[in-house]
C-alpha cells in the first residue's frame, strides 16, 4: 500500500480492511495517543511531582535540622552563659583607665621589693587592637637572677594581666664574659631588659558597631 492510498482511505475502506490490519492500525494509533499524552501532559506533571518531591526532602530536612538544633538549645544556653562568665572574669583582669597609673606602681614596687634596681621605666604609647588596648611600658632593671626570676613570678602573679616580654638578661657595665649559670644563681649583678604590656578593655559603643557594619 503506496502513500497516496493510505492518504486516500475513506472510513469505509478501513471498515473492510482484515482484522490484523485494523489491528495493528489501533496499535499505532494508541502509540501515538500515548507518546503525545506522555510530552503533553505526563512529562510536565512528572517533572512538577519531582520538583515537588525535592521540595519536601529540603523541607524535612530543615525540619531534622531545626529538631536537632532545639535538642541541644539548652546545652548551647548553657555553653554561652559559661563563655559569658568566663568573658567577665577576664574583663575583671582588664584595669581600666583609671587603674593603669596604680598598676604600674604595682609592678614597680613588686621589682623593688625584690631587691631590683629600675634604672628605666618608659610607658609607651598605647596600641589600639579593636576592643582591646595594649599599654607598653619598656623597663630596665639591675638585680640578680633569683631577684628577677622572683619579680617575673610576683607580676604574673597580680590579679590584673600583666605580661613579661622581649626578656633580655645580660651582664651589667664592668663584667667580663658571658653569664654562666653559676654565676647567674649567685650575687653576680645582671640587667634585665623587657617591655611589661597590660591591657584596657575598649567598650565598643552600639553607634560604633552600627557604623563599622
Amino acid at each position: 500500500m503506496t502513500w497516496d492510498e493510505i492518504n486516500n482511505l475513506q472510513l469505509d475502506d478501513l471498515m473492510r480492511l482484515p482484522l490484523k490490519a485494523k489491528a495493528i492500525i489501533a496499535a499505532v494509533i494508541i502509540i501515538l495517543l500515548g507518546v503525545f499524552a506522555w510530552f503533553w501532559f505526563i512529562s510536565p506533571e512528572n517533572d512538577k511531582y519531582h520538583d515537588l518531591h525535592l521540595q519536601v526532602e529540603s523541607m524535612k530536612e530543615q525540619v531534622r535540622q531545626k529538631q536537632l538544633l532545639a535538642a541541644n538549645l539548652p546545652a548551647y544556653q548553657k555553653q554561652i552563659q559559661e563563655m559569658k562568665q568566663r568573658f567577665q572574669r577576664f574583663l575583671s583582669q582588664l584595669p581600666n583607665r583609671a587603674q593603669i597609673p596604680s598598676l604600674l606602681d604595682d609592678v614597680t614596687l613588686a621589682g623593688r621589693s625584690r631587691g631590683l634596681e629600675f634604672t628605666l621605666f618608659q610607658p609607651l604609647p598605647e596600641v589600639n587592637k579593636n576592643f582591646y588596648a595594649e599599654i607598653p611600658v619598656k623597663i630596665n632593671v639591675v638585680g640578680t637572677y633569683n631577684d628577677m626570676g622572683r619579680f617575673v613570678a610576683a607580676v604574673a602573679a597580680m590579679p590584673r594581666i600583666v605580661t613579661i616580654n622581649d626578656i633580655t638578661i645580660s651582664p651589667t657595665a664592668g663584667a667580663s664574659g658571658p653569664v654562666s649559670p653559676a654565676k647567674a644563681l649567685a650575687a653576680q649583678q645582671l640587667q634585665m631588659f623587657c617591655v611589661a604590656t597590660t591591657y584596657r578593655y575598649i567598650e565598643v559603643k552600639p553607634e560604633q558597631t552600627g557604623a563599622q557594619k
